[in-house]
């Protein structure tokens, strides 16, 4: 086959072969990461949404009558501190994040959103079934009834903008300003639930209910103006290198002479504030390896409104950094081999996995599989031939050229069959890729026989 040469840089140089520096250990894991701690997260969190209706049900505080006014009562109690914990779910604490993975977090998040919806909507149904013996609704026409129905009409139009939102072509940006408005449910039912609720007769519901609200209003204040005025880390952009036509890798420095402690395969949040461009936050892959200090590496594809300017970026621009999330890393698994899928720009935290596994010298079997459409789209297409002592990469491309020698179409189970060999019996499988490509890789190695607690991703569309 023939290699295209490296594409130009934004200022006319190519890129070249990584500064030769000294490498180092990859970092310790630290006790959050372990799996205890997350056991005892997981327990802390049901015992939380049981704590209003198991403290009123103690203390016959307001949950008395019929059995289905009960349990209106009760579903309100519980919807009412899901929403409470939700902002906690989105609040990226490092506690809460570092056992599960910020991708799992969030994946839960949408699913207890729907619970939440489900219970808070059953409220004023099962207090309307129990109004009366001849089961009609009945709601009394006052305001502190009508802020209860506000709340609900709002948290039902955000949960289904929430689940639908990429079908109505929504920019990511606008559906990030109305998601954060959802704290207003979540103050209109605390005046509802204030004004109406006969559960807060007793002072102590009444204490906790407080206690929970002004929890939720002092997390998201955290989350939406302290962290992004005070809490991310200073980088300045060191230099722009094409990877190919459409690919940028963005070289970047602390501004404190601090490097970033993160596991090969995590992610960041970057925020560049680039002249003249509206500034905005994004989560990408950190593609260099944390064997070397600095630069730290991210390696952009143009694909939006935002990448779509990448290239414009400056040395010297200012970065802004919240770093590092998730756990798609080979060092939260003990693996006796590896075996790779990618999609386009997919490769890059599987690029730093790579670079890391042989700057520590590091010699289980490792195979790749790298997906692209043509062959001026293969990023790292010479950083991954000179690795061939680490990784045996396979190319496949689904619209080649006459001349390409390689794999041709799409990754299908017998290109994974007959690439990953024995690998596939032992081997844990990294994914990263489009999520419709990760969803019918996942099918196929389950149908190949591979385990699920072997396949590893994360979809970084947080």
């Amino acid at each position: 086959m023939n290699d295209e040469k490296k594409p130009p840089q934004p200022d006319g140089r190519t890129s070249s072969a990584p500064e030769k520096q000294s490498a180092r250990a990859l970092p310790p894991l630290r006790w959050p990461d372990h799996g205890p701690w997350g056991v005892c997260l997981v327990v802390g969190y049901i015992a939380a949404a049981s704590l209003p209706i198991v403290l009123a049900l103690a203390l016959q505080a307001g949950l008395y009558g019929p059995f289905l006014r009960i349990a209106g009562k009760g579903a309100a109690l519980v919807g009412f501190m899901l929403l409470v914990l939700q902002t906690v779910l989105t609040s990226r604490i490092r506690l809460i994040e570092r056992p599960f993975g910020l991708d799992r977090v969030m994946r839960f998040h949408k699913r207890i959103a729907i619970t939440a919806g489900v219970l808070l909507l059953l409220h004023p149904i099962l207090l309307g079934l129990g109004q009366s013996e001849n089961w009609k609704l009945s709601f009394v026409p006052a305001w502190g009834i009508n802020l209860g129905l506000i709340a609900l009409s709002l948290l039902g139009v955000g949960v289904l903008f929430a689940l639908f939102f990429p079908t109505l072509g929504v920019e990511y940006q606008v559906w990030r300003f109305l998601h954060k408005g959802m704290i207003a449910v979540l103050i209109v039912g605390f005046v509802h639930a204030l004004y109406i609720g006969s559960a807060f007769g007793w002072a102590g519901m009444r204490i906790l209910w407080w206690i929970l609200f002004l929890t939720a209003v002092g997390l998201f204040l955290y989350r939406n103006f302290f962290v992004p005025a005070w809490g991310r880390r200073r980088f300045r952009v060191q230099s722009v290198e094409a990877e190919t036509h459409n690919t940028f890798t963005l070289k970047l420095v602390s501004e404190r002479g601090r490097p970033l402690e993160h596991q090969p395969g995590q992610f960041m949040f970057l925020k560049l504030l680039r002249p003249g461009r509206t500034s905005e936050e994004h989560p990408f892959t950190i593609s260099s390896s944390p064997t070397r200090e600095e630069p730290v590496t991210v390696t952009i594809k143009q694909s939006g409104d935002f990448t779509n300017t990448i290239h414009q970026t400056r040395p010297g621009d200012q970065a802004r950094i919240e770093a590092p999330y998730g756990r798609f890393s080979f060092a939260y698994r003990d693996a006796k081999s590896f075996l790779f899928i990618a999609g386009g720009v997919g490769i890059t935290p599987i690029m730093s996995m790579l670079r890391a596994l042989e700057d520590i010298r590091d010699r289980r079997p490792a195979t790749l599989i790298y997906a692209n459409r043509t062959e001026r789209d293969i990023i790292f297409r010479e950083e991954l031939s000179r690795r061939a002592d680490v990784v045996r990469t396979v190319h496949v491309l689904s619209d080649a050229g006459p001349d390409w020698k390689g794999l041709r179409g799409f990754v299908t189970a017998e290109i994974i069959r007959n690439t990953g060999g024995e690998l596939l019996k032992e081997a844990d499988v990294f994914l990263c890729g489009p999520p419709p490509m990760m969803d019918a890789l996942v099918r196929m190695l389950r149908s190949l026989g591979v385990p699920a607690k072997r396949i590893h991703h994360e979809r970084f569309a947080l």
